[in-house]
């Protein structure tokens, strides 16, 4: 009995970090620069669908950090 508790509170701590996720609740705003002298510019450039803007990725090699930068407009 006991272990089907526990089964069952597992499946519903999944469930609901599953839902909060899903919902946008993990969501790093775009900076308008790198977030420090030691990140590096990865070759990464998207189009954030929510606002519109191009992305950089930016990526941190002590931590594995990944930060979003509003990209420079090159005319």
């Amino acid at each position: 009995m006991i272990g089907l508790v526990l089964w069952l509170a597992v499946i519903t701590a999944v469930v609901l970090v599953w839902f909060f996720f899903r919902q946008g609740g993990y969501k790093r705003d775009a900076l308008s620069a790198p977030p420090g002298p030691d990140w590096v510019k990865t070759e990464e450039r998207f189009v954030d669908p929510t606002s519109g803007e191009t992305l950089d990725v930016w990526f941190d090699p002590k931590t594995g950090e990944r930060a979003y930068v509003r990209a420079s407009r090159s005319v």
